[in-house]
């Protein structure tokens, strides 16, 4: 049985030692191992019952939560590894068994059942020596076999868009991302880039290109690794949101992430869920900048947005903001401390919440300082990218096309009389106020428009921010006591969202779809959901005779509300919306 999984073709078809791969000769070899060391295992503890029993010691202090938790992650990630990975590629294709097998022989993947075996062998093993109840020891299995279930059914809505929805390479620069990531790989990865799309993401899309690739092939390929991203993405989502929140907060804030925006766009080949998680690192950073100032922050915070800006180049607007409230804030700490010193040390180092703004900058700019160099000696400007220096001062996409894009600005600075190159003082000095609001809003009327009949994110974000303000006006006093002690964080806040939201109105001319501002969703529904946790925590209403928590109870409704959209998402909306725009 053996020697027929490894050699398929049969023996005589193959080229190297009696037509047997490589890998199939080191999966033998691995199995032989294997089977050593288990016989020798077997053997010692027969025969050896003092070794026996110092193993037996050390497996039940392995039997801990921490180390169950992470085997039972292991076998759901195995497991969800093979599913694929038998089913081909597609969860709608009608297979037979021999075509299920076919991938674990031609691609190498038989390892995949037996890592999940082997996992499922040391759970069984650490489960049966751990001290816990059998309720206990079951609950990891059924988490991990919900989260599992959760993920396959992404998996299959994701997919519909993709193989049903998203048939046009063209469509929304995805061919753009295709052909960036070819040059990069063609050149030797000294291609410089198009100063449009930044090269994080064609970087990791070209390392899917293989000899002879075609276009179409390449096109599903990257499609399918912007599937298994957006599924990594989420799993780290996911965990930021349990480690935030109570279980089923977090849980309704995953469903909501993954059924009415991720699922849409997985199937696309752009750089957008990529810069949405990033974004979100970013956001978090500064925000416990804002509160509890640490240099190890900073300098996670500096290397989330160096990567954030290498995705897209949105993140400085971010960072402006940050800097300015964070200044301000570490200028306030400085007068405490001169204020108080005589009362003893201050509690919070003003050095340190003065600095980690410049720390938090020059990380940053490290990290994209190879790219900055490269703009600055091609196009003579180091921030150099066509959508900020140039397309946001244009009022259509029509004359940016006739201007700048038509004169070489995607290879350098734009060969053009320096009076007719856009910019932020010809633009004013063009136009009047009247007509500047008047793009503001009617900017805004699309935008808002777009989200209104989007995917239904956007209904999250009005029932999250009317239970905020409720919960506002009902709380008023602790919230008055939480922003006198320090209201940097809603200073913060009231100015990253409202300068983005307007940036965006004011690019609609330009570009206008859910794509941009979806960037500030998941920031902008953690910052609501964190108000709203933290101003109904341990408020109760008695029913009956009996308390049951304000949160629970718009927790559980908020469940019941995304478990109609998911339903509605995986069984109608993922074939007609599009996800690209």
């Amino acid at each position: 049985m053996f020697l027929a999984l490894i050699t398929d073709p049969p023996l005589w078809q193959g080229s190297w030692m009696f037509g047997v791969t490589r890998l199939r000769f080191a999966i033998l070899g691995a199995t032989i191992v294997l089977l050593a060391a288990s016989t020798w295992l077997s053997v010692r503890a027969h025969t050896d019952r003092a070794w026996l029993g110092s193993a037996s010691r050390l497996l039940e202090s392995a039997a801990s939560g921490k180390n169950l938790a992470l085997l039972t992650v292991a076998l759901y990630t195995s497991a969800m590894f093979n599913t694929v990975v038998l089913v081909g590629r597609s969860f709608r294709t009608d297979l037979d068994g021999a075509i299920l097998l076919k991938p674990l022989f031609n691609r190498g993947q038989l390892l995949g059942p037996w890592v999940f075996l082997i996992v499922l062998q040391a759970l069984g093993v650490l489960l049966a020596l751990s001290k816990d109840s059998i309720g206990h020891k079951a609950r990891p299995f059924l988490v991990g076999g919900f989260v599992l279930g959760l993920f396959l059914l992404y998996w299959y809505g994701a997919e519909g868009q993709l193989l049903s929805y998203n048939l046009d390479m063209g469509a929304t620069d995805q061919s753009a991302y295709m052909d960036y990531a070819r040059l990069l790989r063609e050149s030797d990865y000294s291609y410089p880039g198009d100063f449009n799309r930044m090269p994080l993401y064609p970087f990791l899309l070209s390392l899917l290109l293989r000899p002879g690739m075609q276009d179409p092939k390449f096109f599903l390929a990257a499609k399918y690794f912007n599937l298994f991203l957006s599924m990594l993405l989420l799993a780290g989502l996911g965990t930021l949101f349990y480690r935030r929140f109570p279980r089923l907060h977090a849980l309704n804030l995953a469903l909501i992430v993954a059924f009415t925006v991720f699922i849409y766009k997985a199937g696309w080949v752009q750089a957008e869920l990529l810069f949405y998680c990033l974004n979100v690192c970013v956001f978090l950073l500064v925000w416990r900048l804002l509160q509890e100032p640490s240099y190890t922050a900073a300098v996670a915070a500096g290397v989330a947005a160096g990567l954030a800006h290498l995705t897209k180049a949105s993140i400085g607007p971010a960072l402006l903001v940050f800097a300015l409230v964070g200044l301000l804030r570490g200028g306030r700490k400085v007068l405490q401390w001169r204020r108080s010193r005589e009362e003893g040390a201050p509690r919070e180092s003003p050095l340190r919440a003065l600095l980690v703004v410049p720390v938090t900058i020059a990380v940053f700019l490290a990290v994209i300082f190879p790219y900055l160099r490269v703009s600055k000696r091609i196009t003579g400007h180091a921030f150099y990218n066509v959508n900020s220096t140039f397309y946001l001062w244009y009022d259509s996409w029509e004359q940016a096309e006739a201007g700048t894009k038509a004169h070489g600005d995607r290879v350098g600075w734009p060969d053009m009389p320096p009076d007719e190159i856009p910019s932020m003082a010809k633009y004013l000095r063009e136009h009047t106020a009247g007509e500047m609001i008047e793009r503001v809003i009617v900017g805004g009327r699309k935008v808002m428009n777009r989200v209104a009949h989007s995917y239904g994110y956007g209904d999250y974000i009005l029932i999250y921010g009317g239970l905020l303000l409720l919960a506002v006006v009902w709380k008023w006093p602790q919230v008055r006591s939480t922003l006198a002690e320090n209201p940097f964080p809603l200073l913060f806040f009231l100015a990253y969202f409202p300068l983005y939201i307007l940036l965006y109105f004011w690019y609609a001319p330009i570009s206008v779809g859910n794509r941009l501002i979806l960037a500030q969703f998941v920031p902008l529904l953690l910052v609501l959901s964190s108000g709203l946790q933290t101003l109904l925590k341990n408020e109760r209403l008695r029913i009956a005779g009996k308390a049951m928590d304000w949160s629970t109870i718009i927790q559980v409704a908020i469940l019941c509300l995304v478990s109609v959209d998911a339903f509605q998402a995986l069984t109608h909306s993922v074939y007609v919306l599009d996800g690209g725009g």
